[in-house]
């Protein structure tokens, strides 16, 4: 405004007197907006002259001009990151300057930007008021600025922005560092929850011993299994206390041998639960120090109480599956071979006196007892497959393979079949009884399953792939009817004819519990009858030690 010119003392001269301070051009790295809010263009340009070579904390500055407090809002919006405002109070209006500051400060929310009243009317904004009522920085009559006493605050106010805005950047970090924390907090207290209701689900519990003190805290699904309240410190005599007497001398010499030599410890004992007793496994791993001390030791404790339990069913059930195979090679056996006997007794002393209707009726029965028979073996050798025989151990696959063909030769040569043999045959880790049978009942099968007239090609082959034993026995024979192959492995499943083959009906049942007693598993594929058949065991192959 017209008002607001200084006539007794020009401005000009004001600004360039004697003590005015020179500063010499140096290339900035940065620019600091200045914003220059006045009315009078000619304190713009003074303002310019005295401004137009300074650099602060290694930066120049941007002058940004406005003619008005409206325009100043508009320059605002334009540039956000504006670090000091030189502004004039009586513009537009009386208060268009203070009503600027609360703008800025109030509507825009911007307190780092630094605010420089420069007023030629301080009637219109007295001192004392002004900076009582408004945020600013800095307050400045026209008439006694000098090019030092602008230097200077425009300096202070750049380096309090500076000062600002650093402050303003590690707030956000650490408000950052705090959410992180927050939420890293939340997540362990979410994870241990879930490793607490894990433990409790799995019925197992955690611990941690140091020895020096000879102090055990308790997870709280350990105390739940020792009935302990939750929270419980305990110590390595309370725990012997509890370990039920007849396997506590075991457990002591196993947990000083851990002591001594490190590694691992796993131990399965009885424990006394009040008057019950329960059986544990325990688990732990040993920190030494430097001198090779014990120092502590983090383990884990498994009620396995339920699967002691199971097991002892087990062992009752195989006692019983026991006897009962004993009943069926023994006692059901004895009286069908005597059947059997006496009938063939019989059909001798008879002699010619047999019409031959009444001779084929006594065949009829003797040939029934002995398929029962034979039944009765196979299904005795069924239940025995994973309980009885031989442990696995490392073989030579293809040994395996010549003694089945070994056993084999006659029903081979009787069926004039000829035999090729192909592939890898690794070491494999087996149980040598079990996979001999396996072989024989597949190249068998292949040999006895052929076509009338047909030269019987049999192709046996065996290769390492994804770490498995693949072994596969193809036949030019009979075939399989695609649709029946479900229940090809069932026992007492046929689907050719008895009247055309001979067999028990367990034989490819058999083959699928020693494949799957084995971990691996057993399959058949065929075009259909009288297109042959393939079947393939694929069996997991172990690093040998």
């Amino acid at each position: 405004m017209s008002s607001s010119r200084i006539e007794d003392s020009d401005l000009l001269s004001v600004l360039f007197s004697p003590d005015t301070v020179e500063v010499a051009p140096s290339p900035a790295s940065i620019l600091w907006k200045v914003l220059l809010v006045d009315d009078e263009t000619d304190v713009h340009t003074v303002l310019r002259l005295a401004l137009q070579d300074v650099v602060i904390e290694g930066g120049g500055l941007l002058l940004l001009d406005a003619l008005s407090a409206t325009e100043a809002r508009a320059v605002l919006a334009a540039n956000p990151d504006i670090a000091l405002i030189l502004l004039d109070v009586v513009m537009e209006s009386d208060q268009a300057g203070l009503d600027l500051v609360h703008y800025i400060r109030d509507e825009l929310g911007n307190r780092s930007v630094q605010i420089v009243l420069i007023t030629g009317q301080p009637g219109y904004a007295p001192q004392r008021e002004v900076i009582s009522d408004y945020a600013i920085d800095g307050y400045r009559l026209k008439s006694e600025l000098s090019a030092n006493q602008i230097f200077v605050q425009v300096c202070s106010a750049i380096r309090s922005y500076r000062l600002m805005r650093e402050q303003e950047t590690l707030q956000r970090h650490l408000e950052q560092k705090v959410t992180e924390l927050d939420e890293a907090l939340q997540a362990l207290r979410e994870s241990e929850a879930n490793f607490i209701r894990a433990q409790s689900v799995a019925h197992v519990g955690s611990w941690n011993y140091e020895l020096a003190s000879d102090r055990m805290h308790l997870s709280a699904e350990t105390c739940r299994i020792f009935d302990l309240p939750e929270g419980t410190i305990g110590s390595y005599q309370a725990y012997l206390a509890r370990v039920f007497a007849d396997d506590r001398e075991a457990v002591e010499q196993a947990w000083q041998s851990f002591l001594e030599r490190g590694g691992s410890f796993e131990h399965e004992h009885r424990i006394m639960v009040g008057k019950a007793i329960r059986y544990v496994r325990q688990r732990a791993d040993l920190t030494s120090g430097a001198d090779g001390r014990p120092l502590r030791s983090l383990g884990t404790t498994q009620d396995i109480t339920e699967r002691r339990q199971v097991e002892e069913e087990l062992r009752r059930s195989n006692g019983e599956l026991e006897q009962f195979s004993y009943a069926i090679s023994h006692d059901l056996r004895q009286p069908l071979r005597m059947i059997s006997s006496y009938l063939q007794l019989l059909g001798i002393s008879l002699g010619n006196q047999l019409a031959t209707e009444q001779r084929e009726y006594f065949n009829f029965a003797i040939d029934g007892a002995k398929r029962l028979d034979r039944m009765l073996v196979a299904l005795l050798e069924y239940s025995r497959v994973g309980r009885l025989g031989e442990p696995p151990a490392w073989l030579e696959s293809r040994a395996i393979l010549d003694e089945a063909l070994l056993f084999l030769q006659p029903s081979i040569a009787e069926a004039q079949a000829i035999i090729n043999i192909r592939g890898k045959w690794p070491r494999v880790f087996v149980r040598p009884d079990e996979m001999l049978r396996l072989l024989q009942n597949l190249i068998g099968n292949a040999a006895k399953f052929r076509v009338a007239g047909r030269t019987p090609m049999i192709t046996v082959s065996s290769q390492v792939a994804g770490g498995d034993w693949c072994l596969a026995v193809a036949d030019n024979g009979v075939g399989l009817d695609p649709g029946q192959l479900g229940r090809l492995f069932q026992v007492f499943q046929r689907l050719q004819s008895r009247a055309r083959f001979e067999g028990s009906g367990v034989g490819l049942a058999l083959c699928r519990k020693i494949a799957e007693h084995h971990g691996g598993r057993i399959w058949a594929e065929s075009a259909g009858d009288g297109q042959g058949s393939r079947f393939c065991v694929s069996l997991p192959l172990p690093r040998e030690c």
